[in-house]
């Protein structure tokens, strides 16, 4: 008898998936661009209109999209032995802590040679202990490394998605008396501003991302499955935000003071709706994937593909240029800078892949989704 299931008992959709590297290459763009104005305009920002969908696409199809994406491709990836996952995740976490010197500490400890004010210094040791994306996705590998070796099941991760949300409820706004231990519990939860990626805020997107891929590699029939996710996550996410506007909940995407906390620590309803976000941003990509013109495709997969890269690269770039381009500068010329810098990245990071697969040849590898 055939089966005519939505979902197969075993992997039937594998490779890449175009609407994964098309939501990631703009998550890429959209963290390029709030990375611009945060480090060269004045802040609190101005609730102009601009300025609000700056910090809104900085926001939710940003840094969610990203681990929620991050989530789906552990689905696809081959190379997910215990070992495999606890190896990246180090890698991952190491190369977190070397961009925060390079970027945070070293370009400031730079500018105070120059100013000769202790502030500056201040800053980039603050910044430079600070919990950015990229260790979080080093804790993150780090806990799929865990859960692999335990032989979790989806009801295990829906339950350490719920404890973890649980715990950062319980934990909210505690900060301990030790700097070190602080800085240290900033990893787990938000314990100061500079904490802006703490696992127990984040983790949700990965889990939930994970057990979507898992649906996702089984599934017979994309189409069918994307407009389910459509009609139910878009209303979801309409309702839920038309529901924290009218009781006043703080969610972060309306707040323009970039160490508020509110987007960066926020709790299980923020995830709720962020993630309701990102199923529909995914599912509306999937629509909209046939429609784009075939260079846009072929450049946000690009993108996509060379995330981690690109990230790291345009850090180095802005971090250092503010060193010689003193902030604050005026809106057009913060923009024409975001417009310099995205082939300036895309250029260095494509450069650096092709140098790096030529003095380091791999065999071919198990490729993940995302």
């Amino acid at each position: 008898m055939e089966h005519t299931g939505l979902f197969a008992d075993s992997p039937v959709n594998r490779g890449r998936q175009v609407e994964l590297d098309l939501v990631k290459g703009l998550a890429i763009l959209f963290m390029l661009l709030v990375h611009c104005f945060e480090s060269f305009t004045s802040l609190p920002w101005e609730p102009t209109w601009p300025n609000r969908l700056i910090f809104f696409l900085g926001g939710p199809p940003g840094a969610p999209v990203f681990m929620f994406a991050l989530g789906v491709g552990l689905a696809y990836t081959r190379k997910n032995t215990p070992g495999d996952l606890a190896r990246r995740g180090l890698r991952i976490l190491l190369l977190g802590f070397a961009v925060a010197f390079f970027r945070d500490f070293l370009s400031m400890y730079v500018l105070y040679l120059r100013t000769g004010d202790p502030a500056d210094l201040a800053v980039g040791i603050e910044e430079a202990l600070g919990v950015d994306i990229l260790p979080f996705a080093g804790l993150a590998f780090l806990f799929f490394a865990a859960a692999s070796k335990l032989k979790f099941q989806s009801v295990h991760y829906a339950a350490a998605a719920l404890l973890g949300a649980a715990a950062n409820l319980l934990l909210a706004g505690r900060v301990l008396s030790s700097p070190a231990l602080n800085v240290i519990a900033g990893l787990i939860w938000g314990t100061s501003e500079y904490s802006w990626f703490p696992f127990l805020t984040w983790i949700p997107y990965p889990i939930v991302g994970y057990l979507f891929g898992q649906l996702l590699v089984r599934c017979r029939d994309k189409a069918r499955l994307y407009r389910l996710c459509l009609e139910i996550s878009l209303p979801a996410a309409f309702a839920g935000w038309l529901l924290f506007r009218h009781y006043g909940i703080p969610i972060g995407w309306e707040n323009y003071d970039y160490y508020s906390y509110v987007y960066f620590h926020h709790n299980l309803l923020g995830n709720l709706l962020f993630i309701t976000f990102v199923v529909a941003w995914i599912s509306l990509f999937f629509f909209l994937a046939p429609r784009l013109p075939g260079f846009v495709v072929a450049t946000l997969s690009r993108w996509s593909r060379n995330i981690t890269e690109m990230y790291v690269i345009h850090w180095m770039i802005v971090a250092w240029s503010m060193i010689f381009l003193l902030p604050p500068r005026s809106p057009a010329w913060i923009l024409t800078y975001f417009l310099i810098l995205i082939p300036v990245t895309d250029w260095a990071a494509v450069t650096y892949k092709a140098l790096k697969g030529k003095l380091f040849p791999r065999a071919p590898a198990g490729r993940a989704a995302a």
